[in-house]
């Protein structure tokens, strides 16, 4: 398997698998909707478990291995404060990563799922508004749980071997639940893949209406398969997932305030499709100058690519206000 700082596939084993994994995903996500939740409503509670016995697995493994015995809640804080997250220097070309860090990216990797509103392709399904907790319980449970989880397995890892610093999701997991273990952690990557897919697959079509979704969605598929053969990408999914989230977070921040703040301000909501233009150019420039403040944040400011989305959203939402000001009323008056 890759390590961290491979750019290409070094194994045809590691491409095999890539592709089936990849065509699994492409073809559940071509079938639409009922197929994808089907999928999740059989996964996700099976899932949530085994990442709980992740944790609890690995630290009863730690315990033994230290010889440490645990009479308390502050015997197992202690151990957790000095033998687990002990922290340290970081691996040669890797940020390092505080709490804040953490806790940002727990909530910010999904970033483009809800505060960029792709979660929107499923929820425009929901029967009831209270259903969109189901993103929080998605960054709760499967990020803050899991990764709690994780960290420990790897310290684990570092304790039987300190010389095997490979981050490495397949061998930890096996170690810790064995095949189960394993197959969480291949079903954990597909059931987020599933739903991504099928919202990239509507938004291709959108682009060209008159092509099948099914087709449309299996390209797209195919296309994500490719690219994840290339470790440069699988590797660096941190910054990765922080760019791509940063790069739907202006358009959320538009949808937001179009649908929930832009009336009290006596300006009109949806106002491209009221005044029957194609591009709306308040969104447009909204896009364009959030990104840009971002990126000048993030070279000159020294604010690092994991947090600067949060202060752009802001931006983002006073952009899109004064924009529209300036375009309903003053460029394009159009819609009394």
């Amino acid at each position: 398997m890759p390590g961290l700082n491979d750019i290409f596939p070094n194994s045809i084993g590691w491409v095999i698998a890539v592709v089936l994994v990849g065509v699994i995903i492409s073809v559940v996500a071509a079938y639409g909707y009922k197929t994808v939740v089907k999928i999740a409503n059989i996964a996700a509670p099976w899932m949530v478990l085994v990442f709980l016995a992740f944790g609890i697995i690995g630290l009863k493994q730690f315990i033994d291995l230290e010889g440490t015995r645990i009479h308390g809640w502050s015997d197992l804080w202690q151990l957790a404060q000095t033998r687990i997250w002990k922290g340290g220097e970081p691996l040669p070309g890797q940020v390092k990563f505080t709490f804040w860090h953490v806790m940002f990216f727990a909530w910010f990797c999904n970033m483009a799922m809800h505060i960029g509103m792709s979660d929107l392709s499923v929820f425009r399904y929901a029967k009831k508004t209270w259903y969109a907790v189901a993103s929080a319980a998605g960054m709760y449970v499967g990020h803050f749980m899991a990764w709690i989880s994780a960290s420990i397995l790897y310290a684990y890892q570092l304790q039987l071997n300190p010389a095997d610093t490979d981050v490495l999701p397949g061998p930890m997991a096996f170690r810790a639940a064995g095949i189960v273990g394993l197959l969480c952690v291949i079903i954990a990557g597909w059931t987020t893949a599933n739903p991504t897919i099928y919202r990239a697959g509507l938004a291709f079509q959108a682009i060209a209406p008159k092509s099948s979704r099914f087709k449309v969605t299996l390209i797209t598929g195919g296309i994500a398969t490719v690219a994840g053969m290339f470790p440069a990408i699988a590797m660096k999914l941190l910054g990765f997932v922080a760019i791509y989230g940063m790069l739907l977070m202006p358009m959320g921040a538009v949808i937001f305030i179009d649908f929930w703040v832009i009336k009290k301000f006596r300006m009109h909501s949806l106002y491209a499709e009221k005044s029957n233009i194609s591009f709306n150019w308040a969104a447009g420039l909204t896009w364009f100058l959030t990104l840009g403040t971002c990126l000048l944040l993030v070279q000159f400011a020294g604010i690092q690519i994991y947090f600067v989305s949060l202060p752009g959203w802001f931006v983002a939402s006073g952009l899109y206000i004064m924009l529209s000001w300036l375009y309903q009323k003053k460029i394009r008056p159009s819609i009394t």
